[in-house]
């Protein structure tokens, strides 16, 4: 009899070791996930007051290169917008 309640103490404590590893996986990954969609917040939000920035130089009409402006601008702006966009997807992709 206390040799099978030994047994069953050793199982016991083999699923709350295997309980504590899957709930400490599921933390990271949310961890994770969290963090991925913090960051591609960041990028949309850079790309959109890049794009502002770019509005704003037009309409104060300083002497630069207007099409270098916007090119260069749209540039930067399309870069970050793809950039967060795909760790944005990254990010859903966590389970």
């Amino acid at each position: 009899m206390s040799a099978n309640r030994n047994k069953q103490k050793q199982q016991n404590q083999q699923l709350h070791s295997g309980l504590e590893y899957a709930e400490q996986i599921r933390e990271a990954r949310e961890r994770q996930k969290a963090f991925y969609l913090k960051v591609s917040d960041f990028l949309l939000d850079l790309a959109k007051l890049v794009f502002g920035g770019i509005i704003l130089t037009g309409i104060i009409d300083l002497d630069l290169d207007k099409v270098w402006l916007f090119t260069a601008g749209a540039t930067v702006a399309g870069i970050f917008a793809l950039w967060g966009f795909n760790i944005y997807r990254r990010g859903l992709k966590i389970k």
